[in-house]
């Protein structure tokens, strides 16, 4: 996805979509370097043709998989000015002291997230600078990843021509672009239920606080249909989308689609109630990991806000009065928002990660000029291409 950002305003514009599903890529993990670099050169050329054959150079990219954990840390500085005044240099300090943890050799830090800071006791402090001090905390929230699988993701984009110029969780971002920031405020979960995963974040008072990704996702469904109905992945994900339901007694009796089952040369018709079967387990299944998770992080049944669901998964009927049901809360369905240009052919849960992270740019790069105001301000700043891995 490539978009037009007006960084004085904060204004996106998407000028700019292109899909290529990779069967390189398994729960968030690249397991095909060639395929997965081939899917990214075609959805670049995709999206520079659409653009206007726009020249494509560095990209944003998400990313997800069981390898991801996260947690909260805590560090503390002692102001050493003479005025004892908080500077942006002690801010940076800070955040760097709570960094300091033990990883394994084979992990990073992708993010180093301050969910909030305390200065000479004064907690719930949001922006330190300026104020004066002699002791201050940071509790911020931080992600790890495998060093390897980051480094396969990021060797396949340089591979397809591209330059990195941000790694970002894909919760964090799909954040950006379909969480309010009132939700978050109150006390929110947001699930993302993608092809080979499903992401879980929890907001509370405007920061994240805890995330997590599960090994499951949609085409867990489809492959579940598939089997039970012998037929090819590629007939079942039709049937998945243009029949399926996640609620079996939201079916009518009388409801019936059409299937080609495998060596047969034409389709069959089967109630659709069949179809409602097979798939509402692995959706229960999903939800009930969702609410482990959530009961881990220690705030289920404490977010007022209730819980956004998007991505792909999320469209079929029944999945928001499913997902209620198991998680005991509120949920609606989390569309892209506050974007331009190509916004009509964006509306719809499969992008909200892909505008995510062209947003959460924006907002990084806006962050960093309001601080650095005399800076000269990078080329790329202006067209920004995100780079989401289907997963699969």
């Amino acid at each position: 996805m490539l978009a037009d950002v007006d960084l004085d305003s904060g204004a996106v514009d998407i000028i700019g979509v292109g899909l290529a599903p990779s069967d390189g890529v398994r729960k968030g993990v690249v397991v095909d370097l060639d395929a997965t670099t081939e899917a990214i050169r075609t959805a670049v050329d995709k999206v520079q043709r659409m653009a206007g054959n726009v020249l494509i150079r560095s990209v944003v990219v998400g990313i997800t998989g069981e390898h991801i954990s996260s947690l909260n840390s805590r560090g503390v500085i002692a102001i050493t000015s003479p005025d004892k005044e908080v500077t942006h240099s002690d801010v940076d300090r800070v955040v760097d002291a709570s960094k300091v943890i033990v990883l394994p050799p084979e992990r990073e830090i992708i993010h180093s997230i301050p969910r909030g800071f305390t200065v000479d006791g004064q907690d719930g402090v949001k922006d330190p600078v300026g104020m004066s001090g002699s002791r201050l905390e940071v509790e911020t929230h931080i992600v790890t990843g495998s060093s390897t699988f980051i480094d396969n993701v990021v060797k396949c984009v340089q591979r397809a021509g591209l330059v990195v110029d941000t790694t970002v969780l894909e919760p964090i971002a799909t954040s950006a672009s379909a969480v309010l920031d009132a939700e978050k405020e109150l006390g929110v979960a947001l699930i993302d239920i993608g092809g080979g995963t499903t992401d879980v974040a929890v907001f509370t008072n405007g920061e994240i606080f805890y995330t997590a990704v599960l090994p499951i996702g949609g085409n867990y469904v489809t492959k579940d249909i598939a089997v039970g109905l012998r037929a090819s992945q590629e007939e079942a994900e039709k049937a998945k989308i243009k029949f399926g339901c996640s609620i079996v007694d939201m079916v009518d009796d009388g409801d019936v689609f059409e299937i080609v089952s495998l060596g047969a040369d034409s389709p069959r018709e089967l109630p659709g109630k069949i179809l409602a079967n097979i798939i509402e387990p692995r959706m229960e299944e999903i939800f009930e990991k969702v609410r482990e998770e959530l009961i881990k992080s220690g705030y289920f049944g404490m977010l007022p806000g209730g819980a956004v669901l998007t991505g792909g998964g999320s469209l079929l009927p029944g999945t928001i009065e499913l997902a209620e049901k198991f998680l005991e809360m509120p949920v609606r369905l989390g569309l892209p928002r506050e974007i331009g240009g190509l916004s009509d052919t964006v509306q719809s849960p499969i992008y909200t990660t892909a505008v995510g992270l062209i947003m959460y740019a924006t907002k990084q790069q806006t962050s960093l000029r309001e601080e650095e105001k005399s800076a000269t301000l990078k080329p790329w700043l202006k067209d920004l291409f995100s780079f989401r891995f289907l997963r699969k």
